[in-house]
């Protein structure tokens, strides 16, 4: 790849990347931390017994929602890092090639319409749900562990 096209191949999809990666975990504290409400709203107070499992559902909602939002820039990403394999994925259908991220867009757009830009959705979900919602789950019981421990030493 590098004797072909430089060393600027190794960087084609940094741009989407860059761009999403900033609202992508925005939104997964902003939404964690909607959930939790929302939880604590919905939930009667007995039924709240066992935080672990909110931590991970909230995190496991706060993970599709923010996929789900940022999905058409993370799509714009993987086919701008895929080109320049044409050869290799010509039996696999359509070789699409792409002159930058807005062209790429563009190409989605027209060719395969708004729907297009959530091709792959799926998967995506399962991945985001399953990594936030245990990372969440860390985080909150790590948080947890650390703030009994301060508090048994004081």
């Amino acid at each position: 790849m590098y004797r072909t096209e430089g060393p600027l191949v190794f960087y084609k999809g940094l741009t989407p990347t860059l761009i999403a990666i900033f609202p992508y975990a925005g939104f997964q504290f902003s939404f964690y931390n909607s959930l939790k409400h929302m939880y604590e709203w919905v939930t009667p107070a007995e039924g709240r017994k066992n935080e672990n499992s909110k931590n991970l559902l909230c995190g496991s909602g706060a993970g599709v929602i923010s996929k789900t939002l940022t999905y058409p820039l993370d799509l714009l990403k993987k086919r701008l890092q895929v080109g320049g394999f044409e050869q290799a994925r010509v039996t696999f259908g359509q070789v699409r090639s792409y002159q930058g991220l807005l062209d790429c867009a563009g190409q989605v757009f027209r060719e395969e319409g708004m729907q297009g830009f959530y091709k792959g959705l799926s998967p995506s979900l399962l991945k985001a749900a399953f990594s936030t919602g245990f990372m969440f789950f860390w985080y909150e019981f790590f948080c947890n562990l650390f703030h009994h421990m301060k508090k048994a030493g004081s």
